[in-house]
């Protein structure tokens, strides 16, 4: 008798949490309905905080849990701490990290219900590097040298108490 009870009150958890998996959030769950707008936000805060050379700050636009991926065509990182530390390491200095700019090709909903957007565009950062004193007709010139690096991405957001966050950032 214990058996059968302990067998129903199991399958009844694991019907509960299959049911559970593919509902629509409750109200009262973490998480909010957003706009495609507050999307554009979170990029546009991200530009601001990179260009100013705050990686926590552009780091914001991220879940902020080891749900999150980064995909390379290096490598995947699975978790915020991760994605956090190899930025630091790869842009040690405002200077290294330069001028963000993102280009948008398209802000769409994959499921207003289930809060999953995605944005798929254009990534160039602008960096000074170094100065360089030319000599030229007798007169110093300074001139500086300008790195222009650049590529794709596609991100996936998703809807936290915080509003959108990255989910899955491709970038190539």
């Amino acid at each position: 008798m214990k058996i059968k009870q302990g067998l129903l009150v199991g399958c009844s958890v694991v019907g509960l949490l299959f049911g559970a998996c593919g509902s629509k959030p409750s109200a009262d769950q973490s998480i909010r309905n957003y706009s495609l707008d507050e999307v554009r936000s979170v990029l546009k805060s991200q530009i601001s905080a990179w260009s100013t050379g705050d990686i926590n700050g552009f780091m914001d636009g991220y879940i902020k849990d080891s749900t999150v991926r980064f995909i390379t065509s290096k490598k995947v990182k699975s978790s915020w701490q991760q994605i956090l530390s190899d930025y630091k390491k790869g842009y040690p200095t405002k200077e290294a990290m330069g001028n963000l700019d993102f280009l948008l090709d398209e802000v769409r909903w994959l499921d207003s219900s289930a809060g999953l957007s995605q944005v798929i565009g254009r990534w160039q950062v602008l960096q000074v590097r170094g100065d360089k004193k030319n000599i030229l007709d007798g007169i110093n010139q300074r001139q500086s040298q300008l790195d222009t690096l650049s590529g794709r991405f596609s991100l996936i957001f998703k809807s936290t108490q915080q509003g959108p966050r990255i989910a899955i950032d491709c970038t190539w």
